[in-house]
C-alpha cells in the first residue's frame, strides 16, 4: 500500500475530510491531496506532523516513505 493510500484510508476511517487535515496539520488542502495521489513524498517533519493528526505512529508512516524512496532509487 503506498503512503497516499494509507493516509487517504486513516484520515476517512477518522471522518476528516482533507480540508480538515489539513487545518490539523497546518498544511494547505492542495499539498495533503498531492500526498494522498503519491505525487510527491513529504519531508520526515510533515509526517511527524500528519501522524500527530491522523493519530497514527510516524513510524507507520516512515515505513512507506521508506519504500517509495528505494522504488526510485
Amino acid at each position: 500500500m503506498t503512503l497516499g493510500r494509507k493516509i487517504r484510508i486513516r484520515r476517512t476511517e477518522l471522518g476528516m475530510t482533507q480540508p480538515e487535515l489539513a487545518g490539523a496539520a497546518k498544511l494547505s488542502q492542495g499539498y495533503i491531496s498531492k500526498i494522498e495521489r503519491d505525487d510527491c513524498i513529504p519531508k520526515e517533519t510533515t509526517l511527524i506532523v500528519l501522524a500527530v493528526a491522523l493519530k497514527t505512529s510516524q513510524e507507520e508512516l516512515m515505513n512507506e516513505v521508506s519504500l517509495m524512496k528505494q522504488q526510485v532509487s
